[in-house]
């Protein structure tokens, strides 16, 4: 697996690009004084001398300047776009890993999922251009200071004027919160309800609750749209003000520049330049309050991912051994509210073996499963197999073979996911797999076999069945399955049963979570929960006739008299 970037690697070439990016800053305000200083030759040099071939030097001399120009805006925005790229390709893995772990919570804590949303928001602030006005409001600053040069009253006006702006955006911007918030919560309440309702669209025709929900979700999305106006009304309001304010001062200091002139105090070059110059102190104001919303957006998302743990991808944290018995001793997981919501005292389940675990819904046989994966958090106990520590992460973990309850497939081929998305996995592992969990047949008689990609047309029962082959493939030495017939047929239990014998065979370690007595078959031993609680363990027999009032049933699924 990949790591992310040593800081290292990171810091020292992105240091570069904001550097890069504030030079390429510092030279095109400069040259926006090309302008102005026009302005002034032309007035004081080409009309007083009536001098045309100055007047056409100093022009070719401008356009080469605005030239220059362009081609360092142009080399700016390149760089903005690739430290844009470069934050996304840095964070990504970062962001995922983060939606991951947010999963294994119980319940999944989807606040600290939105990772990539997050470093979508980043990158929106960075290529918009309200992140080179950040770098160009120093220089307004420095225009502001220019304009003093001129005229201290002609300075003042512009630093009044610029700060009343300032003023005015910030006064917007706050307005604009209320409505943006408001608004986000209905659009996320709006998300989380179609969500719903997409996934639950069967159940929703069939209690005649579509028009229910629909009407539900259009509630949600009007209150949205409600928020969005207002807010585009505050918006509107304020940048109206804002963009008239801004030309109402540089007329204004046009106005005041011409009386100065007529006062002789400047000359009429300096007052076409101070009018010009002042519009350009002001741009950087006008395009931060413009561009607020999305750069205070940025900044909040850069927080947060900036919390995030600075690790990637998972890495191998050892070899799984060929071989070792299953030790758990003293596991405890707690729930939301600090309770523990399973609590084993201790087993081992010997190579070859298969274990079933037993017990009413919610007494914690899938919070065990999980606590095997590392899906949820420990907060005490050994969990071993053989020598190695479990859970294991990265290349080691493909040594653990896992089927949940609910088995989900991804957007890829048939033979992708029973290969757990390897790009390099042989077909002779895939038909090895496929063998092993008795899909064989049936992959052969679907359409384009292995390469198939129409996942939807499987049904419940095939999904169930390619999930066993995934959780086989690449012959595990441990294998848990959670409900592993719950969507099978005769058929599919009987090649359950067959793939279960072919493990023990083999010296793998098989656990089995059941509701169903068929399920375990081919258990030899029985681990018995209650309400989070070990409440028995031993061969699978004596623990039935003492812990299990169906044991008749159980005896006659598995062909043996207790």
């Amino acid at each position: 697996m990949i790591p992310a970037l040593p800081e290292s690697e990171q810091d020292r070439p992105t240091l570069a690009l904001w550097l890069a990016v504030a030079g390429f800053g510092a030279l095109i305000n400069l040259l926006f004084l090309t302008g102005p200083l026009f302005m002034l030759q032309v007035y004081e040099r080409v009309l007083p001398a009536r001098s045309g071939p100055t007047l056409v030097v100093l022009f070719g001399l401008v356009a080469f300047l605005y030239a220059i120009m362009a081609a360092l805006d142009m080399a700016r925005g390149g760089v903005m776009a690739r430290l844009a790229a470069r934050y996304q390709a840095v964070q990504d893995p970062v962001a995922i890993a983060a939606r991951l772990r947010a999963s294994t919570h119980d319940p999944p804590d989807y606040r600290t999922g939105g990772g990539s949303r997050d470093v979508d928001t980043v990158v929106r602030a960075l290529l918009s251009p309200g992140a080179l006005a950040v770098f160009d409001a120093p220089w307004g600053v420095a225009f502001l200071g220019l304009l003093f040069l001129f005229h201290p009253a002609l300075g003042a006006l512009a630093l009044g004027g610029g700060v009343v702006l300032m003023g005015l955006a910030a006064f917007g911007q706050w307005r604009l919160r209320g409505p943006a918030q408001r608004g986000e919560a209905a659009r996320h309440g709006a998300d989380s309800l179609a969500d719903a309702l997409q996934r639950d669209a069967p159940t929703l025709r069939a209690l005649a609750m579509e028009e229910a929900g629909i009407s539900r979700w259009l509630q949600h999305r009007s209150r949205c749209l409600h928020h969005a106006t207002c807010g585009a009304d505050r918006l509107a309001v304020s940048s109206a003000l804002t963009r008239a304010l801004r030309l109402f001062l540089q007329s204004a200091v046009l106005a005041l520049g011409a009386w100065l002139a007529l006062q002789g105090q400047i000359s009429a070059g300096l007052m076409i330049a101070a009018s010009v110059l002042l519009g350009r102190a002001l741009a950087p104001i006008e395009s931060l309050a413009a561009h607020w919303p999305l750069l205070r957006a940025g900044y909040l998302a850069w927080h947060r991912l900036a919390a995030l743990p600075k690790t990637g991808r998972s890495v191998a944290t050892g070899v799984l051994p060929a071989s070792g018995s299953l030790t758990v001793q003293g596991l405890v997981v707690l729930g939301t509210r600090g309770a523990p919501v399973l609590n084993i005292r201790g087993f081992s389940v010997a190579p070859g073996t298969a274990l079933g675990v037993i017990g009413p819904s919610g007494s914690g046989k899938t919070t065990l499963a999980r606590a095997l994966i590392g899906a949820v958090t420990v907060a005490g106990g050994t969990l071993r197999l053989g020598t190695a520590a479990l859970p294991m992460r990265g290349e080691a973990a493909r040594g653990i073979g896992y089927l949940p309850q609910h088995v989900q497939l991804f957007q890829a081929s048939l033979g992708e996911n029973i290969a757990r998305l390897d790009p390099n996995a042989s077909q002779d592992a895939l038909t090895v797999a496929a063998r092993a969990a008795g899909v064989d047949a049936m992959i052969a008689a679907l359409p384009d076999g292995f390469a198939m990609n129409e996942l939807s047309l499987l049904s419940g029962g095939q999904v169930q069945r390619v999930g066993l082959a995934r959780a086989l493939f690449g012959d595990p030495h441990l294998v848990i399955l959670d409900e592993p017939n719950a969507h099978l047929d005769a058929e599919g239990s009987a090649a359950l049963n067959a793939a279960i014998r072919s493990l023990k065979a083999r010296g793998a370690v098989v656990l089995v979570m059941a509701h169903r007595p068929a399920a375990i078959a081919e258990c030899e031993a029985l681990l018995v929960l209650e309400n989070g609680t070990q409440v028995a363990f031993g061969p699978r027999d004596p623990v039935l006739r003492d812990a299990v009032r169906n044991h008749t049933a159980i005896v006659r699924a598995t062909g043996a008299i207790g």
